[in-house]
């Protein structure tokens, strides 16, 4: 048996009629929220369907879909592999820097009876590191620089370069990236 759908106008949406939408959200936030589901846990699915009809909400008169209906549910179902494709990376990510502080964590012991031999270390790395920063574009480096030499956050430095606090971060990413392809054979080292 198929749902029946209420008379939903649309035009009126599209048109900023906040009881139109109201109808409209009431009929189709379920739908929504269990597809979500399918993908990503219930705090998430509430999070993300929310966040499209609040997007179709802002964008309203710039969509012509001709199924609005289906337009949303896909809009959702990318959004929602989105979030899995970042939650994948964040924990190979996660899983990298635990391996990387367990290997510092052991060279640290083996280097804390040879103080001479942890401070050429530790010049040696500090060089090397630079080397690569220096490769990076300007603004990149400087903001990495920021961040991890004078232990600034990123809204910190976002004030001080006069950039957003998500530019930082996307400079942060692309610094981090960049630095680990080019000192892979350091961080094995480590």
């Amino acid at each position: 048996m198929k749902t029946q759908r209420p008379k939903i106008d649309i035009e009126k949406v599209r048109q900023g009629d906040p009881d139109a939408f109201r109808d409209f959200f009431a009929f189709l936030y379920p739908q929504l929220k269990a597809l979500a589901c399918r993908f990503v846990d219930e705090e998430t699915a509430e999070d993300l369907t929310q966040d499209v009809f609040t997007s179709y909400w802002e964008r309203k008169h710039l969509i012509q879909a001709e199924n609005i209906y289906s337009f949303l549910f896909k809009w959702l179902q990318n959004d929602c592999l989105n979030r899995l494709r970042h939650q994948t990376v964040v924990e190979a990510y996660e899983e990298q820097m635990r391996l990387a502080e367990a290997r510092k964590t052991y060279w640290d012991r083996q280097l804390e009876t040879n103080d001479l031999l942890r401070r050429l270390i530790d010049k040696d790395l500090l060089e090397t590191i630079e080397l690569a920063v220096k490769k990076l574009p300007p603004k990149r480096a400087e903001a990495f620089r920021l961040c991890y030499y004078r232990n600034m956050s990123y809204k910190e430095v976002a004030a001080m370069l006069q950039i957003s606090p998500r530019t930082v971060e996307g400079h942060i990413h692309a610094a981090l990236t960049f630095l680990r392809s080019k000192l892979r054979h350091v961080l094995t080292f480590l």
